[in-house]
């Protein structure tokens, strides 16, 4: 039998293990339709992601705009939606660009709470 002493060391990173893992299985949320009542476009956009948010949590951009997402808080995070992954980073930028309008969720999977959204419209 397996004295107490000798687990206890193991528990920690094991639960850590579990909480990665468990993150890991989330899916991309999927794309909807815009709604009528979205901000300004924003030009040249670009996301910090920060200690467990995005800012801003919700981006306006014509089709074929590039989002560019910035690491700016301490701990490791990723960008995953629908058609785009930036794998888990804890510095650097990911950059996307979307190509079809609509309503594209992200979130960080490894952060549960942590989202954003990236409204893409018609290019006028």
């Amino acid at each position: 039998m397996i004295g107490r002493s000798l687990l206890r060391p193991l528990l920690a990173p094991l639960a850590l293990a579990a909480v990665v893992l468990a993150g890991c299985a989330s899916s991309a949320p999927a794309v909807a339709e815009v709604p009528d009542d979205v901000g300004p476009v924003s030009t040249e956009p670009v996301v910090a992601v920060l200690d467990n948010v995005y800012d801003p949590v919700e981006v306006v951009v014509e089709v074929g705009t590039e989002v560019t997402w910035v690491w700016e808080g301490r701990a490791a995070h990723d960008v995953v939606g629908e058609g785009f992954d930036s794998g888990v980073q804890g510095t650097g930028t990911f950059t996307h660009t979307f190509e079809e309008p609509g309503a594209y969720g992200y979130v960080c999977t490894l952060h549960p709470g942590m989202d954003g959204t990236v409204y893409v419209i018609p290019a006028e």
